[in-house]
């Protein structure tokens, strides 16, 4: 599995949309992405107490594939549509990179009580 992120760092004079973002450019991405093998997409608006500082992540995008030529695929096919709707939320520049996923499996052993006495 493939994670392909785009993270947002706070700057001085920044803006950013949530409510757009985390709506309507979800929506166009997964329009965007689903086609090309989009196997799930996430959005996160980072919180902090009070206002963020410069550096300080304030949103973040996952988006999952099943194998790194699908993710190259997707991005390199819809770089320009996803990009040309940036400025409808924020001023910031993405930082992007492509992530291979490690699973861990979590087994749930099942222990039986007893009663003693």
């Amino acid at each position: 599995m493939i994670k392909v992120t785009a993270v947002y760092r706070w700057r001085e004079g920044a803006t950013f949309n949530h409510d757009y973002y985390h709506s309507e450019h979800m929506r166009i991405a997964r329009a965007a992405l689903q086609p090309l093998g989009l196997v799930r997409l996430e959005s996160d608006r980072v919180l902090y107490p009070g206002e963020p500082r410069p550096g300080q992540v304030v949103a973040l995008t996952n988006a999952f594939f099943s194998d790194l030529k699908q993710a190259q695929v997707a991005a390199r096919q819809t770089m320009a549509e996803l990009s040309a709707d940036i400025p409808n939320y924020t001023n910031i520049v993405p930082e992007s990179y492509f992530a291979q996923m490690g699973v861990i499996s979590l087994s749930v052993q099942k222990t039986r009580l007893r009663a003693t006495g």
